[in-house]
């Protein structure tokens, strides 16, 4: 792993395990703000708009350069990718689109908004464009049933884009526990696919 395709990729796990953490921290914040006001600050409720913002605050955090609603190089000037973010060993400029894909209670687990973006992706015949990726995430029902969602993300997301969008690899996949810290969910899932190396 000594090539820069190696570095890259190793700098894209470094995103992912921020992005979790991110979560993570996220969640834990708006728990400790609902003991003190009494107030329902649960991330299920926040568009992602607000889950972009949140996650871009802690990627900024631990170092990456983030740049919210940016701009693709190439193409259409409308076609905005939710994240522009430098990788700074790689010297790498990338592009995420960010999905939501299940919000907790009273939402059903919705997959086909977050292929829609990869296939966006993998039609833009750009190169400079092409060093893109998905973000999905998705948060539990709080009762939900043999980890409907973990499975949903591992069979129906995950191995759909592998398996449909070849140039896609999964860079991560992590079920992120939040038990106790929020009433309307459970756990939340975050998964991370990005471009193949050409």
């Amino acid at each position: 792993m000594g090539t820069p395709e190696g570095l890259m990729k190793r700098e894209l796990q470094i995103l992912f395990r921020a992005l979790c953490d991110g979560l993570r921290q996220e969640v834990r914040q708006r728990s400790l703000a609902h003991l003190v006001t009494g107030q329902d600050f649960s991330l299920t409720k926040e568009r992602e708009v607000g889950i972009a913002s949140s996650l871009a605050l802690h990627l900024r955090s631990v170092g990456f350069a983030v740049q919210l609603d940016a701009y693709f190089p190439s193409g259409s000037p409308r076609r905005r990718p939710d994240f522009g973010i430098w990788l700074p060993a790689s010297k790498k400029y990338i592009y995420l689109e960010l999905k939501t894909v299940a919000w907790g209670s009273d939402y059903q687990y919705y997959y086909a908004a977050a292929i829609s973006d990869i296939k966006k992706l993998n039609n833009d015949t750009e190169p400079e464009n092409q060093q893109n990726g998905l973000i999905a995430l998705g948060s539990s029902k709080p009762e939900e049933q043999q980890d409907q969602l973990w499975e949903g993300f591992k069979k129906r997301l995950s191995q759909r884009i592998t398996n449909d969008y070849p140039s896609y690899e999964e860079i991560g996949l992590e079920r992120v526990d939040l038990q106790e810290m929020d009433e309307l969910t459970s756990y939340a899932v975050i998964g991370l696919w990005f471009h193949k190396f050409s």
